[in-house]
């Protein structure tokens, strides 16, 4: 009825990689890219980034240095002149205007500024046409001009870079006046400037594919050495999930990585800890329920057995079909209605209290056989009754007899009934003694006081105590039997309620054996009778207290001079057990441990 699942209490593998496509679609895709690859791809990425943003800056101020390069031919042409000039004062003559000029290839010329006109009659070479913007600056700021501007399309000299220099001179008093310089650049000039400006794009295209090459091997190489620690940790972290607590990372240097490593030991150490604290408190609560004389049994939502003591095995085992389905129904009614007690649900012979309440996965329910108790509830409520009986039955006769007595004149019946109130309240008074004695040996405030004792001498005490009976007693005593350290007078007690149930339970006339023995190095004494015997089904239960078997009833008694005779025995070190057979008589065994003594001294007269 009850299928136990076998739930593991370690860790539960759970895989990572999904049986389909849409499995994964389902969750989110997430693409598995190694460390290897995002970093190399990010050193190449910064790389390009970083030469792309460094070519848009740098280009620019290349070019223009080239184009200053190339221009820079003419520039000088107005240094050397201004050199010129000033070597001469500001004063220049014709004919070193026009050496310096042919010197460098230039066309010359002295302008009017007002009218944008070449002055007639003193020469100059300015067949093309120059920038006025350079002669009228330099006119009006009466500082050197120079201007540089390509060779609007139409023009003869189409494709070329035009450039005239103008400084500001005063010939023959008269100013307003501009010396030029013209001059025009070849295609093959600007050509040049262009095919460095390309020579450089070369030159950067291969740089850039050389860092990008150096870049990607360097992150390849960093990446390879960052993800071998991190796999190491990510190794190790499998392990240690894998229940291994004893791993740990070992790391030479001193950064994060090795930061995070120095975590994981920790960590590592900690739950290797906390585990064991876990399998400690594990194994403490398994040994508890495996202790408990309850049974206890968890089941799981479908009312599957998670767990068993070795109780509950032990009960569903021997239980029939009818239990378990009764203990089923109420842990299914505990998952909707909370708490449930069952009092009383029969497992065969056994009577089971059946507690249950819900958990969150499923339910617990502990299991106590309480037959034992509910027998033991009903002899003493049986015995309440009883001692009830027992109590008023001596009480109502003496009573009774007290009240005749008032009206009988009759001395010898008056007699006859006050020894009939001393035997009622003599047995009120045994029983109020048995009850006291029972309580006191409850409460352990009995003394036992150890002497030593001969048991062959208690016998033959014994069978004088009881020989106003006129019941023949017989002794039968080993004569190697040495004394034992006991109590004598709680022995002797236990004793005499044995030889009075004898006595009690059969025919007048039926002899009582007293037999006296060793064995395995105990003591026993036995009483035995030819009486009606005890059933064989309630031998195990009559030395409980309250209990009567069957055929008690022929004779006086409470049910508790048994239970007294195994409590004192008990108490005394030894045990009691029986051999009955109905019809047959019964035979008490009293057993006693034996440490060997001295044999009894003899007194023997002396001769005078």
């Amino acid at each position: 009825m009850f299928s136990a699942k076998k739930k593991g209490l370690g860790r539960t593998k759970v895989s990572r990689r999904s049986g389909s496509f849409f499995g994964r679609f389902k969750r989110g895709f997430r693409p598995r890219i190694g460390i290897k690859i995002w970093l190399t791809a990010l050193f190449m990425l910064v790389t390009t980034f970083a030469a792309i943003a460094a070519y848009e800056i740098v280009r620019p101020i290349l070019v223009d240095t080239l184009d200053r390069a190339s221009n820079r031919a003419f520039e000088q042409v107005g240094e050397q002149f201004q050199q010129t000039l000033e070597r001469r004062d500001g004063n220049i003559t014709l004919a070193e205007v026009r050496s310096f000029a042919a010197g460098r290839g230039l066309q010359w010329g002295f302008v009017r500024a007002e009218d944008g006109t070449q002055m007639e009659g003193i020469g100059g070479s300015l067949n093309d046409p120059w920038l006025s913007g350079a002669v009228n600056q330099a006119v009006e700021t009466r500082q050197p001009a120079q201007d540089i501007q390509p060779v609007p399309p139409g023009s003869s000299r189409e494709g070329q870079i035009q450039a005239t220099y103008a400084a500001p001179i005063t010939v023959d008093g008269e100013d307003g006046i501009a010396i030029v310089f013209n001059k025009f650049f070849t295609e093959s000039d600007v050509e040049n400037v262009d095919e460095a400006i390309e020579n450089i794009d070369r030159l950067a295209l291969i740089a850039f594919g050389l860092a990008l090459l150096i870049s990607g091997v360097s992150g390849y190489i960093v990446a390879t050495i960052i993800s071998r620690r991190i796999s190491r940790l990510g190794l190790a972290a499998e392990r240690l999930a894998a229940g291994n607590f004893e791993e740990r990372i070992q790391t030479r240097v001193e950064d994060e990585v090795g930061a995070l490593g120095a975590t994981f030991n920790s960590m590592a150490y900690s739950l290797q800890g906390a585990f064991e604290q876990v399998e400690q408190e594990k194994e403490r609560g398994q040994a508890i329920l495996d202790g408990m004389t309850d049974a206890v049994i968890g089941v799981d939502r479908e009312l599957n057995a998670v767990f068993l003591n070795p109780k509950a095995r032990r009960l569903l085992d021997d239980s029939d079909m009818e239990f378990q389905t009764r203990l089923q129904e109420i842990l299914a009614k505990t998952r909707y209605s909370g708490p449930v007690t069952e009092s009383e649900a029969e497992a065969g012979d056994a009577i089971i209290e059946i507690r249950a309440a819900p958990l969150e996965d499923g339910a617990l329910a502990i299991l106590r056989d309480v037959t034992e108790e509910r027998h033991i509830e009903r002899a003493k409520a049986e015995f309440i009754a009883n001692a009830s009986h027992e109590l008023k039955t001596p009480l109502s006769a003496i009573s009774g007899y007290l009240e005749m007595l008032e009206d009988e004149p009759d001395e010898s019946v008056r007699r006859d009934f006050m020894e009939e109130i001393r035997t009622q309240t003599k047995r009120l008074q045994d029983l109020a003694r048995t009850l006291l004695d029972l309580s006191k040996l409850d409460a352990n405030a009995v003394v036992f006081r150890d002497e030593e004792v001969y048991l062959e001498d208690m016998l033959h005490e014994l069978k004088r105590d009881f020989s106003y009976t006129g019941r023949p007693m017989s002794i039968n005593s080993e004569s190697d039997v040495p004394p034992i350290e006991t109590d004598s007078n709680q022995l002797h007690r236990a004793l005499t309620i044995l030889v009075d149930n004898a006595i009690k339970y059969s025919e007048n006339g039926s002899p009582v054996g007293l037999e006296l023995h060793r064995e395995n190095g105990n003591a026993i004494v036995s009483v035995s009778d030819k009486g009606c015997g005890i059933p064989e089904s309630e031998v195990p239960r009559i030395f409980d207290r309250f209990y009567r078997a069957q055929g008690s009833s022929r004779a006086d008694g409470t049910g508790l001079g048994l239970a007294l005779a195994h409590e004192i025995t008990e108490h005394l070190g030894g045990d009691i057990h029986v051999e009955s057979h109905p019809n047959e008589g019964s035979t008490f065994a009293l057993t006693l441990p034996l440490e060997e003594k001295a044999p009894k001294p003899q007194i023997q007269g002396v001769g005078r």
